[in-house]
């Protein structure tokens, strides 16, 4: 039974890893319902975006040494704001990191739960 488990898991997990490439749109879809409530430490909307082409999205991120956060997307690693990094217990989805960001400018950030 664990083994029927562990395997249904992975093959879930490969499919969604290789599903999003962190590029604006990718994967918003699927956590719209909740990215749509999050706001800014100034109180301004995450999500400027419907649906289909929102601006949040699941990331790959990483914390360097020097404890800055930095995410890939637009073909790059690029620096996030700490004031763009929400609270942890933000993220329901947190397994992953997610971002929203538009035109280079990322208004939210959560980490994922692993720090990756």
């Amino acid at each position: 039974m664990i083994a029927l488990v562990s395997i249904a898991m992975t093959s879930v997990l490969h499919v969604w890893s290789h599903a999003q490439t962190s590029n604006r749109g990718d994967g918003h879809a699927l956590n719209h319902d909740w990215y749509r409530d999050l706001k800014t430490k100034s109180g301004w909307s995450c999500c400027n975006g419907g649906a289909a082409d929102g601006d949040c999205r699941p990331v790959q991120a990483r914390q360097r040494n020097d404890g800055q956060w930095e995410a890939y997307f637009d073909g790059q690693w690029q620096d996030i704001p700490p004031d763009a990094i929400l609270s942890d217990e933000l993220n329901k989805a947190p397994l992953q990191a997610h971002i929203c960001e538009r035109a280079g400018f990322i208004y939210c950030f959560l980490r994922a739960a692993s720090g990756s």
